[in-house]
């Protein structure tokens, strides 16, 4: 019987320690703020609501630049997409090394992303305006023309193999534990009964 506890014991560990298989924004606490003239320099400006956020369904934040530029931001696991509205006509973004959102993880939570694309109607918005990590997400529109319809969708891809299933991983330790239990015991092999005919 003592022996029974101790595998029921690895079992739960087992189970208590399956982490679950993060590979995006979903369930992350993300925190976005707005930069200008560079990477380093928060623009006062520019008001986030809500500042830090948990990624789920619908717009996450809404950025109001300078009170005649709003940008929502709408966050899934795998993309983000900036809807942007303005009262200007023809405006276009100061043209500084940085002039846009970047974004960071907030509970240590790490994103993983091998790659992403882009979708935009954004006049000359390219892949060398995005950059990521485990931990932060910066994008940057300087010197770009925008109005009421421009929308840019950022869609990030995954390693699926870096990240294991939390089911598939317990499942392969409960079939060890089993074998190893079975294998002590000396569970024996019942063989059928041959020559009956009924």
């Amino acid at each position: 019987m003592k022996r029974g506890n101790q595998i029921l014991g690895v079992v739960a560990l087992l189970i208590g320690g399956a982490s679950s298989a993060h590979a995006g924004f979903i369930g992350t606490q993300l925190s976005s703020e707005y930069f200008y003239p560079d990477s380093e320099t928060s623009y006062a400006p520019a008001v986030e609501a809500p500042p830090q956020f948990f990624v789920g369904d619908g717009v996450e934040t809404v950025v109001n630049v300078e009170g005649v530029t709003s940008i929502a931001v709408d966050v899934s696991d795998t993309s983000i997409l900036f809807d942007f509205s303005t009262t200007l006509l023809n405006p276009r973004w100061g043209n500084v090394p940085f002039n846009g959102l970047i974004f960071n993880v907030v509970n240590d939570v790490p994103l993983n992303f091998s790659s992403f694309n882009i979708s935009s109607n954004f006049e000359d918005f390219d892949p060398s305006r995005v950059s990521f990590s485990n931990s932060q997400v910066t994008v940057n529109w300087a010197g770009l023309a925008y109005d009421s319809n421009t929308m840019l969708l950022i869609n990030f891809e995954t390693d699926a193999a870096d990240v294991p299933e939390p089911a598939t991983m317990t499942l392969l330790g409960l079939g060890f534990v089993s074998a190893i239990a079975m294998r002590r015991r000396g569970t024996k092999v019942i063989k059928p009964r041959q020559g009956l005919n009924h």
